[in-house]
């Protein structure tokens, strides 16, 4: 899927991988919104309007982003949580969640994004009921999440097992 045109939350505070990983989404066509470094400063970047993805780093200046990540599942944006640690850092709510183990590549975090829009179209709201904006095609908002949902597990337990089978201990 391509991800031109979607938009996308970019929320990390080590500067120099928001700023690759920022430069690379605008490579690809994609609109980057952030990077942000807090999420104080996610939320003001957000205002009304909306994403159709965000990439959140879990660990920002001694904080956690699981208040950020509440308020984007509550306006139906899929997250993708980007972090060096394990499950134990995760509440029970978003163990379920996709993420990406870091540092990561630039081709697996693509992978893992277009795993969050299957469809190939974007995931905020339609508007009002029977219009024929984003997201009328695929199915409701729920199965796309789930579909997404389901891709990046599946994205993650492959590179898991390539790590395993390369002897490699997972970050």
């Amino acid at each position: 899927m391509d991800i031109t045109g979607k938009r996308i939350l970019i929320v990390e505070d080590d500067f120099r991988l928001a700023d690759a990983l920022c430069a690379d989404l605008r490579r690809r066509g994609a609109v980057v919104v952030g990077p942000a470094p807090t999420p104080f400063y996610a939320m003001q970047l957000l205002g009304r309007r909306g994403v159709d993805g965000a990439v959140l780093d879990v660990r920002l200046h001694g904080t956690t982003v699981f208040g950020l990540a509440d308020e984007l599942c509550r306006r139906g944006t899929p997250i993708l949580f980007a972090t060096a640690q394990g499950d134990d850092v995760m509440p029970e709510r978003f163990r379920e969640r996709p993420r990406i183990a870091k540092p990561y590549d630039p081709e697996g975090l693509l992978h893992a994004l277009q795993a969050l829009q299957p469809d190939g179209h974007g995931t905020r709201a339609s508007g009002p009921p029977g219009s024929k904006g984003p997201g009328a095609a695929g199915g409701n908002r729920r199965t796309r999440m789930l579909r997404a949902i389901c891709g990046a597990m599946r994205a993650s337990a492959r590179a898991r097992s390539g790590e395993a089978a390369a002897g490699k201990s997972p970050r």
